[in-house]
């Protein structure tokens, strides 16, 4: 079961998983465009963070790319957010359609509130982004997308597992990922 556990948090992660939400939602959202606009968000929201941690890790400053330790996310996740920003200013700037810069503010604004809750408490990101991913496609798809949502207990479950998250972290991280995200994308009338 362990073995299990480990591998659907690592297909889970939360870069992983915004790799795989970004295009889809480009495609749900504007079509083949839609899936161009996309990539360039990802780069700043998956791509640029990835790399941060990756050398964090390579430079023996953070523990493993789940940064499981809670005390080592602030920096990362900050300069995370940063990227973000800079990605929402960039997709604004150039015209991507409303729920692909909806998607990069519910990345942003989720970050910042995960990173801010992690700074006393270690939240779980795998489930805050798995719901918000649910959320966001749900909003943006409808009818079978709703499936997603069948995803957040199966990565709760394994981040319990894993003895990574206690319930109430699980629990929290996927309300926060969802109630932002859905509020995020409501706010900007994409959903």
């Amino acid at each position: 079961m362990t073995t299990t556990a480990v591998r659907i948090s690592t297909v889970t992660s939360p870069t992983v998983l915004l790799a795989v939400l970004y295009p889809v939602v480009g495609a749900l959202a504007a079509g083949p465009a839609g899936i161009a606009w996309s990539l360039l968000g990802m780069v700043f929201t998956v791509v640029i963070p990835a790399a941060i941690v990756d050398v964090g890790v390579r430079q023996g400053r953070y523990t493993d790319h789940h940064l499981s330790r809670r005390e080592q996310r602030a920096v990362p996740l900050g300069l995370a957010a940063a990227s973000v920003l800079v990605g929402l200013a960039v997709l604004a700037l150039a015209g991507a359609p409303r729920p692909i810069v909806a998607l990069q503010v519910a990345v942003l604004v989720t970050v910042l509130v995960a990173t801010t809750v992690t700074l006393w408490w270690k939240v779980s990101f795998h489930v805050a982004v798995v719901a918000a991913a649910a959320c966001v496609l749900t909003l943006l798809g409808g009818g079978w997308w709703a499936l997603s949502w069948l995803a957040v207990p199966v990565v709760g479950w394994a981040r319990l597992r894993l003895t990574a998250h206690t319930l109430a972290q699980v629990i929290v991280g996927g309300l926060l990922g969802a109630g932002v995200t859905g509020a995020v994308l409501i706010t900007a009338g994409v959903a």
